[in-house]
């Protein structure tokens, strides 16, 4: 059945009202009053205030588990997977803002329902075999667990919600490079030779030209 016209505005208001004042702390009828409606002509598009979470939280979730389960089928070396991944993150965050900033506080790691638990498991568990991918090939260290590397990789990547001005100096792709770089500096295997400390990358000398 299609949505009434207004569809895409009630999901909206409903982003930046939760965001604003968390799921808990809103009440319809601030959506409503975001809107210019009544509190009644809501029902004519949901059935309940969770039925309007999900709605919010659902595209930004979809895409973002979705390019990642692109991404984690190429044969990309893991580095340009990870960086793949902080660009994908930073894209759809900058497109769904306030979208993404309510699934952050409201549902990942929430365990609102067990559908929602699953897609964060799968995301982990798919950002992790892209991390050990880079260990079982030597190219990244094997000194840090691929889990607790994916979990922070996502936490730093979650923590633009709070501080990320869309339209600021710093486009999301440039700060995405930047996070990857910084994860990837401390992830890409290190060997000794004789001129001193190697780094590799795919097991090739970044000096020789």
């Amino acid at each position: 059945m299609p949505r009434p016209s207004r569809w895409n505005d009630v999901v909206e208001a409903a982003a930046y009202v939760f965001k604003e004042r968390g799921y808990d702390g809103t009440r319809l009828e601030d959506i409503a009053d975001a809107l210019g409606m009544q509190k009644g002509s809501l029902y004519n598009y949901i059935t309940s205030k969770e039925e309007l979470l999900l709605a919010v939280v659902r595209p930004p979730a979809d895409r973002l588990l979705g390019a990642l389960t692109d991404l984690s089928t190429t044969d990309l070396p893991a580095s340009e997977k990870i960086r793949g991944v902080a660009r994908a993150h930073a894209q759809v965050l900058d497109e769904y803002f306030p979208y993404v900033a309510v699934y952050v506080s409201e549902i990942a790691g929430q365990d609102r329902s067990e559908e929602w638990k699953q897609m964060d498991r799968t995301y982990v568990r798919l950002l992790s075999d892209i991390i050990q991918q880079g260990q079982d090939t030597g190219q990244f260290s094997r000194s840090s667990s691929s889990r607790v590397t994916a979990m922070a990789l996502i936490g730093a990547l979650n923590w633009m919600t709070r501080w990320y001005e869309h339209g600021g100096p710093r486009s999301a792709e440039e700060i995405a490079d930047q996070i990857a770089t910084s994860f990837l500096a401390g992830l890409i295997s290190r060997t000794l030779d004789s001129g001193g400390l190697t780094v590799r990358r795919d097991g090739v000398d970044p000096d020789r030209k």
